[in-house]
């Protein structure tokens, strides 16, 4: 396979994760943020240049796929998901299930019918595969809490460069090989590019896969720097 970007680090491929992930060597971490389903941010408020309400793209049936997730991973499996999904999730994989996670993002958006709570966060499904488990979060809660992204957003669901880098941080150790399915903007890449992880990325949208090059090139330039 031909990456449609590289850098020392990692590689993006352009194409179907479906296809992609079973030529690849197990990695250490799987951490992604699939397109689960439109009703979840349907509605939200402006967080920078692009509207949650603005997903332009299909949502799928993320519970098949973790298996894909945990095939390609020895350790760590970590997917972002409805709250209200993690217990399905659980059911399905129940020896390798170990916790739901949340992210806090501190502002939610209101729920502007006032007749319920508006949504409180998203979910993290944290998987293991057969095997010891390390972390370097201590005996932290599984609760992260930061802003959603409001700084030239790129992408729809644009994860907080502050989250990924924790995110990435505890789960995985230096030199350790992390993957992102639905890479995106390109954020976790970027988390890896700053933590000294290897990563893979795989973007089925090309204009998805332009926009990751282009901020992961940035960021790079940006680390020679200092």
């Amino acid at each position: 396979m031909k990456p449609y970007y590289e850098t020392p680090l990692g590689k993006l491929y352009h194409g179907d994760c479906l296809e992609i992930m079973p030529q690849l060597e197990p990695v250490d971490l799987v951490l992604t943020d699939p397109p689960y389903d439109k009703d979840t941010h349907k509605g939200g408020m402006f967080t920078g240049e692009i509207k949650f309400g603005n997903v332009d793209f299909p949502s799928i049936n993320i519970i098949p796929i973790i298996g894909n997730f945990l095939k390609a991973s020895n350790r760590w499996v970590l997917v972002f998901t409805p709250i209200e999904t993690l217990g399905e999730i659980k059911n399905s994989y129940k020896d390798s299930y170990i916790r739901g996670g949340v992210w806090d993002r501190i502002v939610n958006s209101p729920q502007i019918s006032g007749d319920r709570p508006a949504q409180g966060g998203e979910g993290i499904a944290i998987l293991h595969c057969p095997g010891k488990k390390q972390w370097n979060g201590g005996g932290k809660a599984g609760i992260w809490r930061a802003m959603v992204e409001r700084n030239k957003k790129q992408h729809p669901t644009q994860k907080p460069l502050k989250l990924l880098n924790e995110l990435v941080g505890q789960f995985s150790n230096t030199g350790e090989t992390v993957l992102d399915p639905f890479l995106g903007s390109g954020t976790t890449a970027i988390a890896c590019e700053r933590l000294k992880r290897k990563w893979i990325g795989i973007e089925i949208e090309e204009k998805y896969c332009e926009i990751s090059a282009k901020r992961i090139e940035a960021e790079r330039k940006q680390l020679k720097l200092f």
